[in-house]
């Protein structure tokens, strides 16, 4: 995996494996095709792919945030849906409503409560 991608993800890697979700595989699949983003696939255990990509110029913690939106849904529609609830992280003020949503506030890639607005956890930390 690209460095720079790999950086991006991590944080919401530790994030699916505390929750104890199942982290998708990666190839190096260059889909998305535009210096601007590096990009791959991530595969479930049935075969299906998601895409990942982020801008390379954005800074570590807009990579960051973009990456824990698009494995957050992917971990929703591939892991989850039909097997357990789908609001991955879940709002700790609203537990049976939304998940946190990714975000970055005062230059940190956080999770925060999408009705409120209030930070709830350091990506990587939820």
């Amino acid at each position: 995996m690209d460095p720079v991608l790999g950086e991006s993800v991590a944080p919401v890697l530790r994030d699916l494996a505390r929750a104890q979700i199942h982290a998708p595989t990666f190839d190096d699949d260059d889909w998305i095709g535009d210096r601007e983003y590096v990009s791959c696939m991530m595969w479930s255990a049935d075969g299906s792919g998601s895409g990942l990509s982020v801008r390379r110029a954005a800074s570590g913690e807009e990579r960051i945030a973009q990456a824990a939106d698009q494995v957050q849904e992917w971990a929703i529609e591939d892991q989850l849906w039909g097997a357990a609830r789908t609001n991955w992280p879940p709002c700790p003020s609203h537990p049976a409503s939304h998940p946190l949503q990714a975000s970055v506030v005062e230059s940190n890639a956080v999770w925060v409560c999408p009705v409120d607005h209030s930070v709830v956890a350091l990506i990587g930390e939820a």
